[in-house]
């Protein structure tokens, strides 16, 4: 029997009603501060176009016809107005002035713009602003608006927020209460529901703990935890890697393709030179969305080899031709060495296989700056044994069980430098599973990268 203190139902209350109380006081807070500075405002502008009014009335006629009018048009109305010569000197006022409003007057004479002289309402009697006839060349339009109206109207202000707030708050409290008891009831369902997926391979690791409902339902999730777990994390991993290898091919073909639309690049080998990048870049895209498709129907157990009888020496003289010129543009020189021969025919995918030494001394390539890349092929009574060994960089010893992971590169200064999507040795491993082989990697930082692929003769 649960205490009243741990039913999900009194936590939820707390916790809403605290928060509730809490937005609806900030939100009281923020409404009275903003009508405060509104109404502020309001008067304040107000009091300054009657003041620039009175003004431009007097630019035109400073004479003592006017000026007494313009305190008649003040008089019995909410402001005042006083009106003074160049050095301050009062002229008319519309009400009886007392000590306050004169103390404005004291070093008027030095403006000659508009500009408010007080706006602290609560500490003062008068918010005050200032207008100068003819730049103060004539005199002054003093404006005065009394502070005790606005002290009022806030206070009116203020009642009202908080009568309003004492009334949302009964209420509130209600519908969190009636709300917390609600949600108490499905959570108890999915318990039950969660309990029986545990027969199946539906589960997420949480933290929950305690003794409430939450607590038992987090217990009842927690068996089919591990599963999901390893799928959320090789879905993160997939959507990452993804979105990283596509977002930069696709902001060349986007940014290029654009410049082309808009006709800015005239000469046609700057046009032809953009092409080309276009091109690459979409054979790059191309190349992963492969990768990825072959994945996925590896993953799903629906990938199918077609296997033929192959020449594997001839297999590798052509990759390793077709690689020649990359190597040289780098000036590495890169060999085939075949021992005993001769080298049977097996039987496998030549497309595939292709791709996986492709792949192998492409990557021998990538990362040796200088050196040689040599590709060897042998043979025991069992194995062809096709080995490619680099004068590179080098892999990390701590490294070297993850690089078969999908979308794992080795450090992210070289992933920056090099590229990849981190799916070209997984494919590679898988292809050789597929076929019956091995693969393995032996590295040393600083020293290079020896791949060894062993392939059964007879599969």
């Amino acid at each position: 029997m649960l205490r009243p203190m741990n039913r999900i139902s009194v936590k939820m209350g707390i916790l809403f009603s605290g928060l509730f109380l809490s937005l609806l006081f900030l939100l009281g807070f923020l409404m009275f501060q903003l009508f405060t500075h509104f109404i502020l405002d309001y008067v304040t502008q107000d009091l300054v176009s009657r003041g620039e009014n009175h003004a431009k009335v007097l630019e035109q006629n400073f004479d003592q016809t006017t000026i007494k009018h313009v305190g008649l048009m003040e008089k019995d109305v909410v402001t005042k107005v006083i009106i003074t010569d160049q050095n301050g000197k009062i002229l008319t006022s519309s009400d009886p002035y007392d000590d306050e409003m004169l103390s404005y007057l004291n070093s008027i004479h030095s403006y000659t713009q508009e500009r408010i002289l007080n706006q602290e309402w609560r500490e003062h009697n008068y918010i005050v602003s200032l207008i100068p006839i003819a730049k103060g060349k004539k005199g002054f339009v003093i404006m005065y608006y009394p502070t005790s109206l606005l002290r009022e109207t806030v206070e009116v202000l203020r009642l009202i927020i908080l009568i309003t707030s004492i009334g949302v708050i009964l209420i509130g409290i209600g519908v969190i209460i009636l709300i917390s008891k609600k949600l108490t009831n499905p959570l108890l369902k999915m318990k039950e529901a969660t309990s029986e997926m545990a027969k199946g391979h539906y589960k997420q690791i949480i933290g929950v703990k305690g003794q409430d409902e939450l607590g038992q339902l987090g217990e009842s999730i927690q068996k089919l935890g591990e599963q999901l777990q390893y799928f959320e994390e090789t879905r993160n991993e997939f959507l990452a890697g993804v979105s990283h290898e596509l977002r930069t091919p696709l902001t060349y073909i986007q940014g290029y393709a654009d410049i082309l639309a808009k006709g800015l690049i005239k000469e046609r080998d700057e046009q032809i030179k953009i092409l080309k990048i276009i091109h690459e870049e979409t054979k790059r895209v191309v190349h992963l969305v492969n990768d990825l498709f072959n994945m996925a129907q590896i993953k799903s157990g629906q990938f199918q080899l077609k296997k033929e009888w192959v020449s594997i020496e001839q297999l590798l003289e052509k990759v390793v031709n077709h690689v020649v010129p990359l190597a040289h543009e780098k000036g590495l020189e890169i060999c085939l060495d075949i021992q005993n021969r001769p080298i049977p025919v097996i039987k496998l995918d030549p497309i595939r296989m292709e791709q996986v030494f492709f792949n192998l001394i492409e990557n021998a390539i990538k990362y040796t700056e200088k050196g040689k890349i040599e590709v060897r092929l042998d043979q025991n009574p069992e194995f062809f044994i096709i080995t490619i060994q680099d004068t590179g960089i080098g892999i990390p010893k701590a490294e070297l069980p993850r690089i078969w992971d999908r979308f794992y590169r080795v450090e992210k200064s070289r992933a920056r430098k090099t590229g990849g999507s981190g799916l070209g040795l997984y494919l590679v491993k898988e292809f050789i599973r597929l076929h019956g082989g091995q693969i393995e990697a032996i590295s040393e930082e600083g020293v290079g990268t020896t791949m060894i692929v062993k392939l059964p003769k007879f599969a």
